[in-house]
Parts: structure tokens; C-alpha cells; sequence
């Protein structure tokens, strides 16, 4: 005889199938992708692929001279937005004129934090004009507009980077959830919590969190320095292009502080402790994985290498090559190692090279960090490469080019797991290689790291797992406004109490006149009194 089922029984297994699929995924949603070129897209691609292999359908929306950002794919939807030929350079040209930027940050004399901070601006101006031409040409665009509105994606995922995404997420009246933890100007913490500089260090201060009197000054300047250049020279570009295309009365600042998720590349094992608002979602090394297969070329090099090991170096996904006199003062360094060395390298062979360093165009960097014999790092402090070391418990020389490298490198250095080396200006080959042998003589590096990465695995879901989640759970539930707090809508006065103080401080003013009114009148009261006492 069948088994019949109870209504409470089949209400439980519907229960159970309706959790199990809302814990499992969306449904098969519609994603808008608006990524940044470069190791940017490397890094939010990742988290695509994983989406589109859990069912949901990705459209990338691409500038016509993105370098890496692919025109065609077998895996997810492409849109184009087309540029006009002025505003078009050739992928030679595009690395040409980042290099030379790279270059003139790492290697220039100026060193002191306001002129790397000057610099750092001049280049968000540029990138400023590079990205109102392409917002022009996607809003503009009255067929590409028609077909993302027809499309009726469920969320835009989005680079906070470019302000393309945030605003197009306005403008179809979708969620967004951001990727990355940099808006055009700062990092997207002191839009959105609380960031005392007491020991909340900014961009470009080059300090820990705990600092001197004289850093809090200098970390309190730079910040109210970046603050006023990008709220007059650099934002009311972007608002202009709000109230022109959006139709709103605030601007692209306040539009970021009202999207969904923000999912970030960071952790507090990394991270200096500090405040973070509820939907600001930490996932640092999400892209991180148990190794593949070594090719056997490296898999031969790194299994011969002997006691002494091998020294990995690699500067990213942009930078293959260095300018001449630099690579030579590097390759003579390596020469004098007893290791090995691996160097993901395209340049001109430097005629220092010794022959215990091997030079590859592309280097499968977490496969090879996760092998034993694998003894150091020498990395430029890109986030990828910093997780992928922290992953796998591989201590760290820090050569820093530009941007953040220099403050992530830095956290590593203040937890004993990084050599960081200061000045790339006028470096020798010397340091590098007292550098390489301070990390792999001196215990305590390999140590600390190890303990980081325990530390850092300790999770109770995979960081890749958990942005999964919150990208899901922000198209189940159409949005996640009620984890954005009111202080983002507060104005300055009453965000920071402003008001209340001034009332308070009238209420005192007040009362310390009228006591001061009152002691006045009975002093005068009583020394008329002694007076009229003396007459009588």
C-alpha cells in the first residue's frame, strides 16, 4: 500500500525544499557585470565564473578599448560600449603609458607621503576624464540603454572603482552590489563607517594604526587633503553626470553610500581592527584554493631545488617587465642566492642573470606558493599575491610599485610576516639580497606567516562561499537597504551631533551667566550692606 503523507508532513517537506533553495541560490538571475579593466577584472571574473556556474546569466558591459576585458565568450554576454577613435589606444600604447606612471611612482626621488599623495591625485583626475568619456558613450547610447533596460537584470555587480556601475544600478532600479573596496578617490570604509584617524590610517600615510603624534597629524592632513580635492576638483564632474542622466538632486557620492553590499578584499587577520558597517561583507582571499598540478617544466625546477628551495618573485598581472638598470641589479641579487628563483619576467634578459633564476612569461603563482619547497616571496602587494602568500603561509619581501602595494605590504610587515623594502629609488642589489636572506634565515617570518594562515583559514565558510551568499541574498530579497544605516542620510551637523552640542553648550552658557548674574547681585547686595552698616 502507498505511503500517504499528513498535511503537516507535506508542509514540512515543502518548508525544507523552500529553505534548501534559498539557501542554495537564487534562481537563475540576471547579472550585469561592470568591471574595471585590468587585474581588477581578473579578480570580479572570478566571482562570475562561480555565479554562472551556479545558473545565473552574467552580461559584461565593456568599453571598446578594454585590454583585458574579452569581446567574445562561450561563458556569459558581452555589450560594447563604442568609444570614439580619439579616445581609442592600442593595447601598446594603453601598457605604455602605465608603465611609465608605475615607474615614476616606484622609482622617483619624491618620497614623502604629501608628494606621493599629490601624485595619487593627479592620476584619479586623469582617470576621471577617462571615465566620463565612457559614461558619456554608455548614457548616450540610446540602443545600448534600450537593450539593458529590455534585459531586466536582477542586480549590477559592480567595480566601485569606475562610477559606471552605481549609477546604471540608479537608473534601472536594481540593487548593487559593489566589488572592491576603492571608489574613484579613497577607500569606500570613510564613505560609509565610522573611521576615527586616531588609528584608522588613510591611503598614502604609510603608517600602522598605531601611531605617533606627529603621524596622526600627517594621516589627519592627508586625509582632509584628499577630501577637499576630490569633493571640488573630481566629484562635481561625476554629479553633474548624476543630474544629467539620473535626474536626482545628490550626487555620485551619496549614491554610493546607499548601495546594497559591499563586498571586500580584505580580512581582519590582514586588516587592522577597525569599524565596518553590516553590509560591508569582508572576503579576502576568496580567489584562494587548494594548488593543481604544476606544469612539468616548474614542477622539475621547483622538486630539484635541494634543501635551499626556491624564491618566488612576480610583480602582478600588469608589470612583466622593469626598466633595464633595475632588472640588472635584481637578476645579480638572485645570482649570489643559493636558492632558486622563479621570476615572472618578459623584459630583455639582464646580463646578470645567473642560472639558478628562471624566467617565465605567466607563472601559476598560487599553485606555486603552496609547494614546500617553496621558501619566500618577493611580491609588489597587490591584493591577489598577498592572500595567495597569506593562503599558503609563505612569508613576504615587499617591492612596492603604486596605489595600496605599499599599505598592504605594510600590515604584513607590522605582524612580523613581510621585509619591506622602504625606498625603491635608489635600491642595490645588496638589499635585495640581505632582504631575501633576512626572510628565509631568520625563522620568525615563516613563523608568523604560518600562524596568519592559520588564522586566516579558520573560517566558518570559504570567503568564495560567502560572497556567493550575500551576491545571492541581495537578488532574493531585491535589495538590502535595511542594513545601510540612517547616519548615511544624516547632514554633517547631526551625523556628528552638532546640534546637540550647540544646544548643550547654550544651555551651559546660559547658566553659568545667570549664576554669574546672581553671584554679582548678592556680592553687590552684601557689600552695600556692609556699607550702610560703616555710615550708621
Amino acid at each position: 500500500m502507498a505511503e500517504r503523507w499528513s498535511a503537516p508532513g507535506l508542509c514540512s517537506v515543502v518548508s525544507y525544499a523552500l529553505l534548501v533553495a534559498l539557501v542554495n541560490g537564487a534562481g537563475a538571475a540576471k547579472i550585469l557585470v561592470v568591471p574595471v579593466d585590468g587585474s581588477h577584472w581578473v579578480n570580479i571574473k572570478i566571482l562570475m565564473m562561480e555565479l554562472i556556474a551556479r545558473g545565473h546569466e552574467c552580461t559584461v558591459l565593456r568599453p571598446s578599448n578594454a585590454i583585458y576585458i574579452e569581446d567574445v565568450s562561450d561563458s556569459f554576454y558581452i555589450e560594447t560600449v563604442q568609444l570614439q577613435e580619439q579616445h581609442t589606444l592600442s593595447r601598446e600604447q594603453l601598457e605604455k603609458h602605465f608603465l611609465e606612471y608605475v615607474f615614476k611612482t616606484a622609482f622617483s626621488q619624491k618620497t614623502s607621503q604629501l608628494s606621493i599623495a599629490w601624485e595619487f591625485f593627479k592620476a584619479q583626475k586623469e582617470a576621471t576624464k577617462s571615465s566620463v568619456i565612457v559614461l558619456q558613450s554608455t548614457f548616450d547610447n540610446k540602443e545600448l540603454m534600450k537593450r539593458l533596460e529590455d534585459a531586466r537584470f536582477d542586480l549590477v555587480l559592480a567595480d566601485p572603482y569606475y562610477a559606471g556601475g552605481v549609477m546604471l544600478a540608479h537608473y534601472l532600479k536594481i540593487p548593487v552590489v559593489f566589488f572592491g573596496r576603492w571608489m574613484p578617490t579613497e577607500d569606500i570604509h570613510f564613505a560609509t563607517a565610522p573611521s576615527p584617524l586616531s588609528y584608522v590610517p588613510v591611503l598614502n600615510s604609510r603608517v600602522t594604526d598605531k601611531m605617533r603624534f606627529t603621524e596622526r597629524f600627517e594621516n589627519v592632513f592627508l586625509y582632509s587633503m584628499n577630501r577637499v580635492l576630490s569633493h571640488f576638483f573630481i566629484y562635481p564632474t561625476y554629479d553633474e553626470l548624476c543630474h544629467r542622466y539620473l535626474k536626482t538632486d545628490f550626487g555620485l557620492y551619496d549614491l554610493y553610500k546607499k548601495a546594497d553590499i559591499y563586498l571586500m578584499k580584505v580580512d581582519f587577520v590582514f586588516e587592522f581592527p577597525r569599524p565596518i558597517m553590516p553590509n560591508a561583507i569582508y572576503i579576502g582571499g576568496f580567489q584562494c584554493r587548494p594548488p593543481k598540478a604544476l606544469p612539468a617544466e616548474i614542477q622539475e625546477f621547483m622538486d630539484s631545488s635541494g634543501d635551499a628551495g626556491v624564491v618566488v618573485f612576480s610583480l602582478g598581472t600588469l608589470v612583466r617587465t622593469l626598466p633595464r638598470d633595475k632588472a640588472n641589479k635584481i637578476a645579480a641579487a638572485f645570482a649570489r642566492l643559493p636558492e632558486r628563483v622563479i621570476w615572472r619576467y618578459t623584459g630583455e634578459t639582464p646580463p646578470t642573470l645567473g642560472n639558478n633564476t628562471k624566467t617565465l612569461s605567466w607563472l601559476p603563482q598560487n599553485d606555486i606558493l603552496s609547494h614546500p619547497k617553496t621558501r619566500a616571496f618577493i611580491a609588489h602587494g597587490g591584493e591577489n599575491g598577498v592572500y595567495e602568500a597569506l593562503y599558503h603561509g609563505v612569508p613576504v619581501i615587499g617591492f612596492p610599485l603604486f596605489g595600496d602595494q605599499y599599505e598592504n605590504l605594510l600590515r604584513l610587515q607590522s605582524r612580523g610576516a613581510a621585509f619591506l623594502l622602504e625606498n625603491l629609488s635608489d635600491f642595490t642589489a645588496d638589499d635585495i639580497y640581505t632582504a631575501v636572506r633576512t626572510v628565509i634565515d631568520e625563522p620568525s617570518y615563516r613563523v608568523n606567516m604560518q600562524r596568519l594562515s592559520a588564522l586566516h583559514r579558520d573560517v566558518e565558510a570559504h570567503p568564495m562561499q560567502t560572497a556567493i551568499f550575500w551576491t545571492e541574498y541581495t537578488m532574493r530579497h531585491k535589495g538590502a537597504s535595511h542594513l545601510q544605516a540612517v547616519g548615511n542620510d544624516l547632514p554633517f551637523y547631526q551625523y556628528y551631533l552638532l546640534d546637540v552640542i550647540g544646544l548643550l553648550g547654550g544651555i551651559l552658557f546660559l547658566f553659568f551667566f545667570l549664576a554669574l548674574k546672581l553671584l554679582r547681585a548678592v556680592v553687590k547686595r552684601a557689600c552695600s550692606g556692609k556699607m550702610k552698616k560703616k555710615r550708621e
